[in-house]
């Protein structure tokens, strides 16, 4: 579907009747990039770093475990250093390089939970509790990739405090189906014809 066929989508329901808006609402709700979304929200809402790792496109996770490498190539003594390194339950900085893209996202998010030490109680009140809401919905082509941005409004409890915040997921298509991507906000950088 064309990119402006979605734009159009998600402006429908304010200019339709009731009954024709609830209907393109629900056909958005059901695209299979949302579903996606909702999933890895949920699972990265829920820490489950694994079942998220799952479902993000391997560049992308291999892109966020190069800037982390350059980080710590960047660190300004050693102890620093090694302290990057040992976040990931590593010893070296070779150990690092070894990972791959997925196991570096999810020891990456398993350091950062143990740093803030996150207990399962308030993990599970927050997904008893975590409503997403669908705000809109994009399709784009990039050259030959097919793009999916979705925005929704997120709400949750952790049982001291009401939460609500807004998200935007961007989705690629790998194949047959809809990965997230951490790559899409990058800034899309190609050199004009006959130009270096």
């Amino acid at each position: 579907m064309k990119p402006f066929r979605y734009a159009l989508l998600c402006l429908l329901p304010v200019l339709l009747p009731m009954s024709a808006g609830a209907q393109v609402a629900k056909a958005i709700n059901e695209h299979p990039a949302t579903q996606v979304t909702f999933e890895y929200l949920r699972n990265a809402m829920g820490k489950d770093w694994v079942k998220a790792a799952a479902l993000i496109e391997a560049d992308s996770l291999e892109t966020l475990k190069q800037r982390y490498i350059r980080r710590i190539k960047a660190s300004a003594t050693i102890d620093e250093e090694m302290a990057h390194v040992r976040r990931l339950d590593c010893n070296r900085l070779k150990d690092v390089e070894s990972l791959s893209g997925k196991e570096f996202y999810i020891r990456y998010h398993k350091g950062i939970q143990l740093r803030f030490e996150v207990d399962q109680a308030k993990l599970d009140k927050i997904l008893a509790s975590l409503a997403v809401k669908l705000l809109s919905l994009a399709e784009e082509k990039v050259e030959d990739q097919e793009l999916c941005h979705i925005l929704v409004r997120t709400r949750h409890s952790d049982g001291e405090k009401q939460v609500s915040a807004l998200d935007l997921v961007s989705l690629v298509k790998v194949e047959d189906a809809w990965k997230v991507t951490l790559n899409a906000k990058d800034p899309y950088v190609k050199p004009v014809d006959g130009k270096k």
